[in-house]
């Protein structure tokens, strides 16, 4: 809001809207039923829409058509997911506590799961080769909106990928992580050698966000408790840390 005063065209619905951006965040990260996770995600992801075609600068209606696209797509893999899980758990529970103490489905239906949740939650979390929306949007947000979507949106997809894939699927993750590996040495590489190559220096922090959470991803992908709380303190040292780069 600090990083906003500058804003004079029709600051009360961008303040509004960056409310409703902040409230859909709070509500992913307290939400244990899946139904109110979904409904929050997108409350988060919706108002970046407006945000940037609105206020943002530079090629804005693209990059926030581009963007919704992309987390659109990323969503309804997520919903497909929530669908599919609570008919196939014989309580039919969206609880995510009763979720987490195991689905008893067979692997191969983890496996399927696996890959819906973390193509869903990746594609916020910026992964390779869906990452592309990130620095566009980036590039063309306001300053609040930047520090917002590089700080905060990018991890609710990392922690979507830490709740669902990890904590709901452990057997299929187990399977799975050498691929979700691979996939953040490839983010945290291409994203490094992509920012040296900017000229823009919003598409650098952009770029180096894609890295970042390339670093995130590998954390998980350790699956023990150190390389996880790597992971959970590399998100908010980079939520704090981009934040005041945009700033």
């Amino acid at each position: 809001v600090f990083a906003s005063w500058t804003i004079e065209h029709r600051c009360k619905e961008f303040l509004t809207l960056l409310m409703f951006l902040v409230t859909g965040v709070f509500g992913v990260f307290v939400s244990l039923d899946l139904f109110f996770l979904f409904l929050f995600y997108e409350i988060a992801v919706l108002p970046m829409y407006l945000l940037i075609g609105v206020w943002g600068t530079g090629p804005k209606e693209y990059s926030a058509m581009k963007l919704t696209l992309y987390l659109i797509l990323g969503s309804a893999f997520v919903l497909t997911g929530i669908l599919v899980l609570q008919h196939l758990v014989p309580s039919q529970t969206l609880d995510l506590s009763e979720l987490s103490k195991g689905t008893a489905l067979p692997i191969e239906t983890q496996r399927l799961l696996f890959l819906a949740f973390y193509v869903g939650f990746g594609v916020l979390a910026g992964i390779w080769p869906f990452h592309t929306w990130s620095p566009d949007g980036h590039a063309s947000a306001p300053t609040a909106v930047s520090m917002l979507h590089a700080g905060v949106l990018m991890k609710l997809g990392a922690y979507g990928v830490l709740r669902m894939c990890v904590g709901v699927l452990p057997e299929a993750a187990r399977e799975l992580m050498p691929l979700v590996a691979a996939i953040a040495v490839i983010n945290i590489v291409y994203g490094a050698f992509s920012a040296m190559g900017q000229k823009d220096l919003k598409y650098v922090i952009a770029y180096s966000s894609v890295s970042h959470m390339g670093v995130v991803m590998l954390g998980i992908a350790g699956m023990n408790a150190i390389s996880i709380n790597g992971a959970v303190y590399q998100m908010f040292s980079h939520g704090i840390m981009t934040g005041l780069f945009f700033a």
